[in-house]
């Protein structure tokens, strides 16, 4: 995926201080994007994989251009401000990674009313707000690539701590597939991305992750299409290059 070029693209990536999110800011900036990362705070992270200052250190280091913007992503005025950065610097928004997300890792008979509610504002409801403040965006540039980060919890895995992330990440999907076709004749391509188990802070102490890194290729890929040759789709990362992506039967 080396080739892939995003020079001129603009892309907005939430939870970009560590982990899946950090790949793939650092991975579209790599390849030429100016990119917008977002995160709850800018010097400070309750995980152990990094914060959103170190993620554009590490763009700046390497010769990228972005831009970090601390604060909420779960209120429509948070999401505005986001976007209307965004747009300020950089006149345009191609590319939306809805990244973010938390799993509380209890059942549901455990789960508090706030750890539900947090679970809904995270992975539905900023998903949903810029999905829906970028549209007009993308509309009037008439093309526009959003990819949902989701997970196999939306279909499978069903373990105890899994129900309430799991439904989260199936109304995701359904969310994702709709939009695909809402969208299409816009030029706006929607699809969910299943990462699988990557070593991410989410992830310890659950399962033994993959590198994280394997999420860079798939991503970079999904993002570099069009509705006219990829969108709809609710794709499993270990499956690229096999079911769908370069080489694959149905790409």
């Amino acid at each position: 995926m080396a080739d892939i070029d995003f020079a001129g693209k603009v892309a907005v990536v939430t939870g970009a201080s560590r982990g899946i999110g950090r790949v793939i800011a650092l991975g579209l900036a790599r390849r030429g994007a100016a990119v917008v990362g977002t995160a709850r705070r800018l010097d400070f992270s309750p995980g152990v994989g990094g914060t959103l200052e170190e993620t554009f250190a590490m763009i700046e280091a390497a010769g990228g251009t972005g831009l970090a913007v601390a604060g909420s992503i779960t209120d429509a005025a948070g999401v505005r401000s986001v976007l209307a950065q965004a747009k300020d610097a950089f006149g345009r928004i191609d590319i939306l990674v809805n990244n973010a997300g938390m799993h509380p890792g209890v059942s549901v008979t455990e789960m508090t009313d706030g750890q539900w509610n947090d679970l809904i504002a995270v992975n539905l409801t900023a998903p949903f707000l810029l999905i829906r403040e970028v549209v007009p965006i993308m509309r009037e540039q008439g093309s526009g690539n959003i990819l949902n980060v989701s997970s196999g919890a939306g279909s499978r895995s069903p373990r105890a701590d899994n129900t309430g992330y799991g439904a989260t990440k199936a109304a995701l999907d359904r969310m994702s597939f709709n939009l695909a076709h809402e969208l299409k004749d816009d030029g706006i391509a929607v699809n969910a991305w299943l990462p699988g188990i990557l070593a991410t802070d989410m992830n310890a102490g659950r399962q033994a992750g993959e590198p994280v890194g394997l999420a860079e290729e798939s991503v970079m890929w999904a993002v570099a299409q069009t509705p006219a040759t990829f969108t709809g789709r609710i794709v499993r990362r270990e499956e690229f290059g096999q079911t769908w992506g370069p080489g694959a039967p149905e790409a």
